[in-house]
């Protein structure tokens, strides 16, 4: 089969309207979206047979309608090619590169492969038993599983041990507890300009103040920093230094060293949080907390962790690691606490994980596949970035993670507005992206400067997809 343009269609059996009807509309949308097409010739009844799964009769009833709606005429010996209607609708409509399968991104961690749900299977298969153990042994399942748990933070950079650590049912139960029993109500907690925004909201429904710092292209802005402190020293730095959400980047070491200079120097606790720590692309990046045992920095650095992002979305663990400063008596009240507000993970999703991670194939070849594969779909974007987008936007550098950051025009008081129009339009050809505006304080004055920008995953769109959006964006940037 000629390798056509990608589209995706999609049929309800059970409708009242007949496929082939169903067929009809969808090859519309592909006509005006330059899909299926050599030219001006549709492909053949039997190419579109293979391409969609329905029957030679429906692909040929779905012709027939076509012509009848003076779409396409058939050619005797030749096939069927788009008539003067159809070529003028083409024209009218602003031409995207392929088609135009839906795709929502609002979250973009990958399903898990066929080989990872094999074990997971296995594994909760291996441990349901333990639901039936007496307590002394499901507690000492729980110190196996922080063994292991600390273990893989060590591989990735973070220098854990089971004694500091506590696991969550997942990492926003384990910010929910830094908000509600670490963190004071009358603390002010600075946050990156671009965040998380579901740790703000926890934050402020706790009754603690909010406050947005700029970023550049090295992590959060020195100047800004000091400027904001010399107002009012926070008592907390929420911090995300390792494939920022949802910009991408990481910081440089020297950035690093500043902020924990500045932490030091004001006395401010730091969280760090390392959600897509395990996703480097070449080396994984130092830790916060690695680089202040370094350095020799005695600054108190809280480290979240979440393990779905390597995973599956719904597979939820969490953790947080507590300081090497925090007296032995303090971290087993807050231990305590984790139990008694049910905030602790499944035992049976923590036997699973713990077989993962006494597993090498988990870490020398899962994980390994995992960032060979977005630093593929990342080296990709590199490729195209050029030949897609105008010379106005770029494309975020990444050293690791799930997605990119694409920002455009010059900075201004207008970038949602911007924003809006850019989503709109693209959620109208089938792809839906996330604005900037949507990862900041929603109480930010008015008349902010900053420049419009999306986030861009890496996945799950594949590498045909990915050029391709990245060209309808670029476009509808143009216009």
């Amino acid at each position: 089969m000629p390798n056509h343009p990608f589209f995706s269609f999609h049929f309800h059996k059970h409708s009242k309207t007949p496929l082939n009807v169903q067929l009809f509309e969808q090859l519309q949308t592909a006509i005006l979206h330059g899909a299926l097409l050599q030219g001006d010739q549709l492909v053949s009844l039997r190419e579109m047979k293979a391409i969609t799964g329905c029957s030679l009769e429906t692909v040929k009833k779905a012709y027939d309608l076509l012509a009848r709606h003076e779409w396409v005429e058939a050619r005797h010996g030749k096939g069927y090619f788009l008539t003067a209607k159809a070529r003028q609708l083409r024209r009218s409509d602003y031409l995207p590169l392929s088609d135009i399968p839906l795709y929502s991104l609002a979250d973009s961690t990958p399903p898990p492969g066929d080989d990872l749900l094999r074990r997971l299977r296995s594994a909760f298969a291996d441990s349901v038993h333990v639901l039936t153990e007496q307590a002394g042994r499901k507690k000492n399942r729980r110190m196996e599983a922080a063994d292991a748990y600390s273990a893989h933070l060590n591989r990735r950079g973070v220098p854990a041990s089971p004694e500091r650590l506590l696991l969550f049912n997942r990492s926003t139960s384990a910010f929910t507890f830094m908000a509600q029993q670490l963190i004071k109500k009358a603390e002010i907690v600075f946050v990156e300009e671009y965040h998380y925004p579901v740790f703000s909201a926890m934050l402020k429904h706790s009754g603690i103040t909010v406050k947005a710092m700029p970023l550049d292209r090295e992590g959060i802005d020195p100047e800004a920093l000091e400027a904001a402190t010399s107002l009012g020293a926070p008592g907390w730095l929420l911090i995300n230094p390792h494939h920022h959400f949802p910009t991408g980047i990481s910081y440089s070491r020297k950035r690093k060293q500043y902020v924990l200079e500045w932490a030091e120097r004001n006395g401010v606790k730091l969280l760090e949080n390392d959600h897509h720590g395990d996703l480097w692309f070449r080396k994984p990046s130092r830790t916060l907390c690695q680089l202040g045992l370094e350095t020799g920095h005695a600054v108190p650095v809280y480290t979240f962790h979440s393990f779905s992002k390597t995973l599956g979305r719904d597979l939820q663990l969490g953790a947080l690691l507590l300081p090497k400063q925090l007296p032995e008596k303090e971290r087993e009240r807050l231990r305590q606490l984790v139990s008694l507000t049910g905030a602790e993970p499944s035992l049976l999703i923590l036997e699973a994980v713990v077989s993962l991670l006494n597993d090498p194939w988990f870490s020398e070849v899962y994980l390994a596949e995992r960032r060979s594969l977005f630093f593929a779909r990342w080296q990709c974007l590199l490729q195209e970035q050029q030949q897609a987008l105008p010379a106005h936007a770029r494309l975020l550098p990444i050293k690791g993670g799930l997605n990119t950051w694409i920002e455009w025009g010059s900075p201004g008081t207008r970038a949602a507005e911007q924003e809006n129009r850019v989503i709109t339009l693209l959620r109208e050809e089938g792809l839906e992206l996330t604005g900037g505006q949507s990862f900041r304080l929603p109480d930010e004055p008015e008349g902010l400067i900053r420049r419009p920008a999306v986030r861009f995953p890496l996945s799950p769109l594949d590498k045909r997809e990915l050029s391709y959006w990245l060209h309808r964006l670029g476009a509808v940037l143009l216009r």
